[in-house]
């Protein structure tokens, strides 16, 4: 269980890396896009109201003498002959303002430096933002671009206390026959018009850009952790190899040390694997081994904890074991062992020595490591 457990905390622990490692690095690419989908979106809207605003102020020019005496009004009253046009042409406005999705429409004309006064507004007339004839407001800086250059503008996003926030295109309103500015369209888009663009577009980067962060994540998690295990991994016996084993007793001594639980060492030796290898030759040797590291996996019931030491030496590490589980392993082995028939030896019986170490408070890595090689000499004493 043990290493079962090691082996899930090392891959979350990698896993997590990667995914901090590689959101942090698409963070600021992902930021950058977006600002500039955004400043897309901002100059896309510009182009829409000002596109609008040049059509109104076209169709307004169509007709400039009624226009222009409307504006050039003072007062407007409802027997004045421009009266009709209008509530005409404010009929219109509204009809283009339900046709797009603009939120305002309207026309002005310079009052002074500062100030501006409506002439025609697509707001219904009983609505709080309609503007009445000749009702006064403040010049903002697209407007005064408007005036002095006498070309199409637009502003950026206003924040206004009484408007709230909008977004605003401009035409001039020109009288061809003496290229006088009469006044001026303004196309409004709000906020919200924006802001739902730009949340959708944001909904769709960030289910993008998460996609990528977990698919980068994921197989370089795979490809990681692959590369681990084959470098890990003894090539003709498929167990642990000496790196792994390696790593694996340092990471349970830390742990023991830690928790005060004890855990043991088996150190494993081929009986005679000279003889074999020089009666039957190597591959019988070879055969030999992937037979022997089977049966270690079978007799632990798993190959984690079992490792290819080196040359004919396997090792196995058992955490939180009790020394009588210890002897009742290094049974189970002999068992497992002493049941193998391997064709390649026609007959010819394997046997191994097995050293055993425990770990106890106060004993180093390498006390242990000594302690089993030396249980180990003993034991091929015993069995020569």
């Amino acid at each position: 269980m043990w290493f079962v457990l090691h082996a899930m905390l090392w891959k979350r622990k990698l896993f997590f890396i990667l995914l901090v490692c590689i959101t942090l690095s698409v963070v600021l690419p992902a930021h950058y896009v977006f600002e500039n989908v955004r400043k897309l979106l901002i100059e896309e809207t510009q182009s829409k109201a000002t596109d609008i605003a040049v059509s109104i102020a076209s169709f307004l020019i169509q007709d400039i003498e009624s226009y222009r005496t409307l504006s050039e009004t003072l007062a407007l009253t409802i027997d004045d002959p421009s009266y009709s046009y209008y509530l005409k042409t404010n009929s219109v406005l509204r009809a283009i303002k339900k046709q797009t999705d603009t939120s305002y429409i309207f026309t002005a004309k310079y009052i002074d430096e500062q100030t501006k006064a409506y002439v025609l507004d697509g707001e219904c007339p009983d609505s709080e933002f309609f503007s009445p004839f000749g009702s006064q407001d403040g010049l903002n800086d697209a407007e005064k671009e408007v005036l002095l250059t006498v070309q199409v503008s637009a502003s950026g996003i206003v924040e206004d206390p009484v408007w709230g926030a909008y977004l605003t295109g401009y035409a001039p309103i020109i009288d061809p026959s003496d290229d006088m500015l009469v006044g001026w369209v303004g196309v409004d888009y709000d906020a919200d018009f924006f802001s739902i663009r730009s949340a959708r577009v944001s909904w769709i980067l960030g289910i993008c850009f998460t996609f990528f962060i977990l698919s980068m994540t994921v197989i370089l998690y795979y490809v990681i952790v692959a590369i681990h295990k084959k470098s890990a991994t003894d090539y003709l016996t498929k167990l642990g190899n000496k790196r792994s084993f390696s790593h694996t007793v340092e990471a349970l001594f830390r742990d023991a040390q830690h928790s005060n639980r004890a855990f043991a060492l088996l150190m494993i030796d081929v009986n005679r694997f000279k003889q074999i290898n020089d009666t039957f030759g190597h591959p019988a040797g070879d055969a030999v081994l992937k037979h022997i590291a089977g049966a270690l996996a079978a007799a632990m019931e798993s190959p984690r904890g079992c490792f290819r030491y080196g040359g004919d030496e396997f090792a196995i590490l058992l955490a939180n074991a009790s020394p009588f589980a210890v002897e009742l392993s290094r049974a189970a082995i002999h068992e497992e062992i002493e049941a193998l028939t391997i064709d390649e030896l026609h007959g010819y019986r394997v046997s191994v020595s097995i050293g055993m170490a425990m770990w106890e408070k106060g004993k180093t890595l390498q006390d242990l490591i000594d302690e089993a090689d030396q249980d180990l000499y003993e034991q091929k004493k015993l069995r020569s």
